[in-house]
């Protein structure tokens, strides 16, 4: 007789933290902003590790303020986390399309260059639909570089990051040794702490991610899967992985 049971903590949220897989990171950010607050922590700690960060800002930011502006804050931000400087790429804000073959292609040609073992995205159910289009533009990629999961290749891990949405992680990174170092990240991208309190959430975001780990102040969340993993999952698997299909739904217009 098979009896039903509800999962266990530990089946649900990590109870210990880690580090995320491989020696080469391609970052993907959305926005000048996203990978300090998102990431910041763990990116700094990559970088005092010695893991080679390759950091591309996709879009210009221009919806929320000027994007010369946002570039040298992420430049700013990039060297305060022991970082290079990133590439900006200059989609528009705002206006990413998973679909589109030039981000796709951008994409494709990161990894080729950087040789990322280890490529990380927004997660596929953040609230900014340029989060969600990217992280789907990176998955098109994945099934086309490796046959839908049929053959290896770089890279060899996806790794979601949140940013506006909380996840459901299955990786726990303790970020208090460097947590000064993101706040002065986080210090750098003045024109956006003036629209909002971005590194208060940050600040709660970690907080919350410290609640099942044991003198742990702050963490950062992860969702990490096998990158052919994530090129055989449809999109809302995927999402729903993460904690809900919503946000992949296409809408129709017009």
């Amino acid at each position: 007789m098979t009896r039903r049971r509800l999962p266990t903590e530990q089946e649900l949220m990590p109870y210990a933290t880690s580090a995320p897989p491989g020696a080469r990171w391609l970052f993907l950010s959305p926005h000048p902003d996203d990978e300090v607050f998102g990431a910041g922590a763990t990116l700094a700690i990559a970088a005092r590790r010695g893991v080679d960060v390759s950091l591309v800002v996709v879009t210009d930011g221009g919806a929320q303020g000027d994007p010369m502006t946002r570039e040298h804050e992420a430049c700013a931000a990039a060297e305060a986390l022991g970082l290079r400087a990133p590439v900006f790429w200059r989609f528009p804000d705002r206006g990413l399309d998973p679909a589109d073959v030039s981000l796709r292609r951008r994409v494709d040609d990161a990894i080729t260059k950087t040789g990322a073992d280890t490529i990380f995205v927004t997660s596929p159910i953040d609230l900014h639909p340029d989060h969600r289009a990217l992280a789907r533009a990176v998955q098109g990629v994945l099934r086309r570089r490796l046959l839908w999961g049929w053959r290896g290749g770089s890279p060899q891990w996806v790794v979601a990051y949140e940013v506006a949405t909380p996840i459901l992680p299955n990786l726990l990174v303790a970020v208090d040794p460097v947590i000064e170092v993101r706040r002065r990240a986080a210090s750098m991208y003045a024109s956006q702490l003036g629209f909002r309190g971005y590194d208060r959430a940050m600040e709660a975001f970690g907080t919350l991610r410290a609640l099942t780990l044991e003198r742990v102040e702050q963490a950062e969340a992860f969702f990490v899967l096998p990158a052919r993993n994530v090129a055989r999952l449809s999109a809302s698997r995927w999402a729903a992985l993460m904690g809900s299909p919503r946000g992949m739904r296409w809408t129709v217009v017009g």
